[in-house]
């Protein structure tokens, strides 16, 4: 897929003016996936300009319309990513393994079909009534969406954002995540081509400036961000300076609370073990920290701890492995310092995985999975965003407590109640500080795409899925018709 790994600007698949930069595994550092191509300043006025020349021809286009090129153009990236096996790309780009890739890169075949009537909805508009007059409220796009793309589910969340924002009428421009940009490129130039020129752009480059260059371009018209806080506070001041809308999906800190009443068995450890430790732990939604009343830590602990070691870290792509690496070193050092502070505090810290020995000696970023109990609230492990595979165990004497304590955070992305008890799932589902509240799972397996999704507190702005989020990628406008003045 070498030659069709380039920029896409205009309906065409372009070298980047500033040459190129290597992607490397993160399992074998040394090892070089493709040298991606690097966007100038030019190349980003360049893709703004045919999003925008494109944009009116599109909007005029009806909502069947769209939906039904929408739809073909996506089956078409779909086709790509079996043609030319995106999937392992991802796997050696990123370290995550094959399966996860194939999930991630598989599914935009059929997101369209499954957006196109929640657009439906989110376009619809109403009349209002009254003697003399006509009102009408419309959505319409916003025009030119920038669309920038984060390193852990790329070419899922690619078609998160870009299906919406075309069924919606804009046209697009893509950054792709620098660190591993192969897949959604290659996904992005066969969603183009089977669009008309314009319609999908997308973007990469290693440095922080091009990101900065694009959400700031006078000629976008709405971003759309997924990533962390830090970064995600420097979009929205970006485009504050026109006052131009954002849609922010951040960092998350999740708790989920195991009621008194749930028995602690191999079941629960295996989908909270699932829930927590997807893509290494580098998942927004993933459960970050665990709340289990007092009496049962212990069992909780060692179900969870017998659960880890069937794990296998290291290839992603090796048959018996069933962890990749994190994705980059400075994931790496940042848990492992937070399970040392843990540590020097007190806390027991369980890793009881297996590393592939041919991996651990390549200088991959490997990182044993841990369970952590005994920490304090006001650990880094417990307090901030690990992002890595790790998860504490905290104990607590009563569900109010926990409901406190699960709430005492800046964060508000997900968060979790497991129980038999419908009063209490309804009452904490309620009290919960979170955009999201799963009753009995948790994270991406448990995603309803008919509903919408966004972070409350330091977790994000705006929403996406549901009609709701189809609808951020429009503007309503009301439209007042009076009778023509008597001649």
């Amino acid at each position: 897929m070498g030659e069709a790994i380039g920029l896409v600007i205009d309906g065409g698949v372009v070298p980047g003016d500033e040459g190129t930069y290597p992607v490397t595994n993160p399992v074998r550092p040394a090892e070089v996936v493709l040298e991606a191509p690097s966007a100038s300043a030019a190349q980003v006025d360049r893709a703004v300009a045919a999003a925008r020349a494109a944009a009116p021809a599109w909007a005029a286009r009806s909502h069947d319309d769209r939906a039904e090129l929408v739809g073909k153009a996506a089956a078409a990236a779909g086709a790509a990513v079996e043609a030319h096996d995106l999937a392992t790309l991802l796997t050696r780009e990123h370290g995550k393994v094959l399966w996860e890739a194939q999930f991630d890169a598989g599914t935009i075949g059929g997101m369209a079909g499954a957006f196109a009537p929640l657009a439906a909805e989110a376009l619809e508009g109403r009349t209002l009534g009254a003697v003399g007059r006509s009102t009408r409220v419309v959505h319409e796009p916003f025009g030119v969406v920038a669309a920038v793309l984060p390193f852990n589910w790329p070419v899922s969340v690619f078609g998160n954002k870009v299906l919406p924002a075309l069924l919606a009428g804009n046209t697009v421009v893509v950054k792709a995540p620098p660190t591993c940009p192969g897949a959604v490129l290659a996904a992005a130039a066969a969603l183009a081509e089977a669009l008309p020129p314009g319609v999908v752009n997308a973007l990469n480059g290693p440095a922080p400036e091009l990101g900065e260059m694009l959400v700031s371009h006078p000629g976008v018209d709405m971003v759309s961000f997924t990533g962390g806080v830090p970064t995600g506070r420097a979009v929205m001041a970006a485009a504050s300076g026109a006052v131009r809308p954002v849609v922010l999906e951040l960092g998350g800190n999740d708790p989920a609370i195991v009621a008194p009443d749930v028995d602690i068995d191999a079941a629960l450890a295996d989908r909270i073990a699932g829930a927590a430790f997807i893509t290494t732990g580098q998942v927004c939604m993933a459960i970050k920290r665990l709340y289990v009343p007092e009496d049962k830590v212990g069992a909780m602990v060692d179900a969870l701890v017998a659960r880890l070691g069937r794990e296998v870290v290291g290839d992603g792509l090796a048959p018996e492995v069933t962890m990749g690496p994190v994705h980059r070193p400075a994931a790496r050092d940042r848990v492992e310092a937070m399970l040392a502070e843990a540590a020097d505090r007190g806390a027991a810290v369980h890793r009881p995985a297996t590393v592939r020995d041919e991996d651990a000696a390549a200088g991959g970023y490997l990182v044993s999975p841990a369970i952590v109990e005994g920490a304090p609230d006001d650990a880094q492990i417990v307090c901030e965003e690990q992002f890595a595979p790790a998860l504490p165990v905290l104990g607590y004497r009563h569900v109010d407590e926990a409901l406190r304590r699960a709430n005492d955070s800046s964060y508000g992305l997900c968060a979790s109640i497991w129980t038999a008890d419908d009063e209490l799932a309804e009452r904490a589902g309620r009290r919960l500080e979170a955009g999201t509240v799963f009753v009995n799972n948790h994270g991406t397996a448990a995603m309803d795409h008919r509903a919408p999704f966004g972070g409350w507190k330091q977790s994000g702005y705006g929403l996406e899925l549901g009609p709701e989020g189809m609808r951020a990628f429009t503007r309503p406008k009301t439209i007042l018709a009076f009778p023509a003045p008597a001649r």
